[in-house]
């Protein structure tokens, strides 16, 4: 799901559970409202599914997370903002206002229960309106207070909000739902969230609000661990760095005038191909107390904070103090090389530029995982179902998993529509076994007219939106597969994106 809805998630009542502690048919039972997350995320509303994402029931684990939803209507929203609306329009407050879309999804003649919905966005603050079948229910988000707002309160919100919003068809049935296997012995009057007591004696009351404790204090250890493993890496680069340096005086000191003899005859010479595959860049921070990606994703932090804070190392298959490529030593090398500049502008500003065009919306699946880039791969190659693909940069998060690739075309020549069907083959075929969310294309130079033409035809043309859905510049490859395509001019390392135009 996207990064935005497991978030707001995630800020909801929870507590861990095994499958033979709480299973789906408890849930169900119970009249559940929230999701359930064990591998596979369930969004269930009064007991039944509305919605199924990232597997099927089929796969969910032994050991999950339940969520309490604040509100039965809110599984439905994210549902709904999970899938491709059947169609979708865009309107504008001035010219047609809200409250004329009460009426919306009058003539609907699906048997679906509900139907879709508004979305309108300004100041930070969301508001959206639910249909379904008999009516609708109002829902808004309001960020400086971090609240969530329903029916007339959420209307007042809607109604301060100006600007463009959209209409969309996401019909969502509810359906029942199951174990798939195994089955629960705990009886539904003791699952989360209920009204009713969790036990009528006092001592298993006490039990659970021990539980609760546990949980409490398991996070807060979590979370000090965390800060503890952060600042023990921190301590242990920095020393490391320390001793190189100290070592590489003791030798200097050591070879007196014979240090450029000494030391030439033990360089290692490199093609710029061999130096930069075997080269791995990482993101990191000179302290996770300070800002980071993630802090500015969530307006925490100004870009200024953040790239102060963030720094590019790099680790080698090779000696790099030893090594020169094409008569340059290593460092020199690959600080001036393009796949640098590249990887650099992706973390420092690509964030930046998608927030400030005001596209974080129609490239969420980019926008939402630009602070998960753990590290990056140059001039990589992989082979799938035997086919061969290269990319010149490939962004990974901390899991392994590639969400970017990048060619680069670094020529006075113009980029032409060859060199963007090379990138959109593989690109396909890397996003067809992992979760690829954009493939970028960098051109030292321009963009031929066939090129723009190609990415048009690719992403379905209608300004760069695919066939009424609200990503930019999209390429889909099934139902639940596709990737973003950006197109980026890069003359005197000035990085500009042309496809979409932002």
């Amino acid at each position: 799901m996207q990064r935005r809805t497991v978030e707001r998630i995630e800020q909801w009542p929870s507590r861990q559970f095994l499958r033979s502690d709480v299973g789906l048919s408890d849930l169900s039972s119970a009249g559940f409202s929230g999701a359930v997350h064990a591998g596979t995320w369930i969004l269930m509303r009064d007991g039944d599914s509305v919605g199924v994402f990232d597997g099927a029931v089929d796969d969910i684990t032994d050991r999950g997370t339940i969520y309490i939803s604040p509100d039965p209507i809110l599984p439905v929203l994210f549902s709904m903002l999970e899938q491709e609306p059947v169609r979708s329009s865009t309107h504008h407050t001035a010219r047609v206002p809200i409250d004329n879309q009460v009426n919306a999804f009058d003539n609907w003649n699906g048997n679906q229960e509900f139907i879709g919905y508004l979305e309108l966005r300004g100041g930070g603050d969301e508001y959206y309106t639910v249909y379904d079948q008999t009516g609708s229910t109002s829902i808004a988000f309001v960020s400086g207070e971090n609240r969530l707002l329903t029916n007339e309160q959420a209307d007042t919100v809607g109604q301060t909000i100006t600007g463009e919003y959209t209409v969309s068809i996401v019909p969502v049935e509810p359906s029942p739902v199951a174990d798939s296997r195994g089955s629960s012995v705990r009886s539904p009057s003791a699952l989360p969230g209920e009204t009713e007591p969790l036990a009528t004696d006092g001592s298993n009351e006490s039990i659970q609000e021990l539980r609760r404790q546990i949980t409490a204090l398991e996070h807060e250890r979590d979370t000090l661990k965390a800060e503890r493993d952060n600042l023990l890496e921190e301590r242990e680069y920095l020393n490391s760095k320390i001793s190189r340096l100290q070592d590489r005086i003791h030798d200097l000191e050591s070879s007196g005038g014979s240090v450029s003899s000494q030391h030439s005859k033990n360089l290692t010479e490199l093609t710029p191909e061999k130096a930069l595959a075997g080269t791995s860049l990482f993101v990191r921070y000179h302290t996770q107390n300070r800002a980071t990606l993630t802090d500015a994703y969530h307006g925490e932090a100004t870009p200024e904070e953040v790239n102060d804070n963030l720094m590019l190392e790099h680790h080698t298959s090779f000696d790099p103090e030893s090594t020169v490529v094409d008569g340059t030593p290593y460092e020199e090398f690959l600080s001036n090389s393009i796949e640098f500049d590249v990887v650099s502008w992706l973390v420092r500003d690509l964030l930046y530029v998608i927030y400030n065009a005001g596209y974080e919306n129609e490239l969420a699946d980019l926008y939402d995982y630009l602070p998960d880039i753990d590290r990056a791969a140059l001039h990589a190659r992989n082979t799938v179902d035997g086919t061969s693909i290269y990319f010149d940069v490939v962004c990974f998060d901390k899991r392994g998993d590639p969400l970017l690739v990048v060619n680069i075309h670094d020529s006075t020549d113009p980029t032409t529509d060859a060199h963007l069907e090379n990138l959109l083959d593989d690109a396909s075929v890397a996003a067809s076994q992992w979760p690829v969310t954009s493939a970028f294309l960098v051109s030292t130079s321009y963009f031929e007219p066939n090129a723009l033409a190609v990415a048009e035809d690719a992403t379905g043309g209608s300004g760069g939106l695919f066939g009424g859905s609200n990503r930019a510049s999209y390429i889909r490859l099934s139902r639940k597969r596709g990737f973003h395509l950006s197109m980026v001019e890069a003359r005197q390392r000035q990085f500009h994106v042309a496809v979409p135009d932002l």
